[in-house]
């Protein structure tokens, strides 16, 4: 099932912050170690993947995954960022 989300991380972040972002990617469950595109399980058209992208608004998740998955995978993701970050982050639209 597709999936997509914006959060409320803006594009604009420190590079101490950026460092952060990138170690929290890096942590969690099905990354596939490319800092420049990231993407966890696959890449965007394979079966099943997740990837990001920073846009305007914030960054950008995307996926083709189950949902239990996919909400389990966000779950953890806002929860390390919100700490690493010192603010909550959540739906960019909510």
């Amino acid at each position: 099932m597709r999936h997509e989300i914006t959060l409320n991380i803006p594009y604009d972040l420190s590079d101490e912050q950026w460092a952060k972002v990138m170690d929290i990617y890096a942590s969690l469950d099905g990354w596939l170690g490319d800092r420049n595109e990231p993407a966890w399980y696959g890449r965007e058209g394979d079966e099943r993947c997740i990837g990001a992208s920073v846009e305007p608004g914030g960054i950008q998740f995307f996926g083709e995954v189950e949902t239990p998955l996919w909400t389990g995978w966000l779950t953890v993701l806002c929860a390390r960022m919100s700490l690493a970050l010192g603010r909550e982050v959540h739906d960019a639209e909510v």
